[in-house]
């Protein structure tokens, strides 16, 4: 078996369907691994003869998506969330690779898809992201948000060429309510580790997030969509500080507040 997909989900019936039509005819097995999914995810995966399914309690996003790796059979292993899409092209330039493999890891470009339309501008353009790797050489690490996947020294990426379409909000009121939820879950891990809330650090990382994505990357020339792009993604770092604040006021346990981190699993 030569290449396994790796995905998590929690409640992605809505939009799991088009993720496994493109990885259908690429990949050997599509290992998933669901959090306790309320809605018809388990039943929309196996509509697809390649898909493997396992469910887990939620421990963390590099935590359950390092399980699901340790479950793929495939030499290889593409790690791909619920709501991204190989293009034709992408689809074309790992079926290339397959079997005859030139890299111990790949890269690839993950263009955003903002309530309907395709971002290439501003903060999130462009965004290679490494996705496909030779199993024993890559794990996730364990942040609370935004997981990187951690190489070996010696691994160098080859870039593919076609696109990786994430489909990320299909309105400002989803938008908003997910950098909520980032915000919250980032207040958490600096609870966690006792950082204290600062009224500085937000004005000074929002305002540097905002100008940089908006006129530094051309945000700007999205319209209406850069500014909700820039500016809910400064927003994200004053509502942390809140959040923040708000769990000093409560006095949690650190214990408790960490476990926390494990009780929002918000897809894959």
């Amino acid at each position: 078996m030569e290449l396994s997909a790796v995905i998590i989900t929690y409640n992605e019936a809505r939009r799991l369907s088009p993720t496994l039509a493109a990885l259908s005819p690429v990949v050997d097995e599509i290992v998933i691994v669901d959090s306790g999914s309320t809605d018809d995810t388990r039943e929309v995966a196996l509509q697809f003869e390649k898909v493997r399914w396992y469910e887990r309690p939620f421990r963390g996003y590099g935590d359950q998506k390092n399980y699901a790796n340790s479950l793929a059979r495939g030499r290889y292993i593409l790690s791909i969330d619920a709501d991204e899409v190989l293009s034709p092209e992408l689809q074309e330039s790992i079926l290339r690779e397959k079997g005859g493999w030139r890299a111990a890891a790949y890269e690839v470009l993950r263009v955003a898809v903002y309530c309907g339309a395709f971002i290439r501008a501003g903060e999130w353009y462009p965004d290679w992201k490494i996705r496909l790797f030779a199993r024993e050489l890559a794990f996730w690490d364990d942040a609370p948000v935004h997981e990187k996947l951690i190489l070996r020294k010696s691994v160098r990426p080859l870039r593919l060429s076609g696109e990786l379409w994430h489909y990320t909000y299909a309105s400002i009121e989803e938008s908003i309510e997910r950098s909520r939820r980032y915000a919250y879950r980032m207040a958490v891990a600096a609870y966690t580790q006792g950082k204290p809330a600062s009224w500085r650090r937000p004005f000074l990382k929002g305002t540097v997030r905002f100008l940089k994505g908006w006129l530094l990357k051309g945000g700007w020339r999205l319209g209406w969509r850069g500014w909700a792009i820039s500016l809910l993604g400064a927003w994200t770092y004053f509502l942390r500080e809140l959040y923040l604040a708000q769990l000093y006021e409560q006095g949690l346990k650190p214990e408790t507040s960490s476990s926390l981190l494990n009780t929002k699993p918000e897809g894959g």
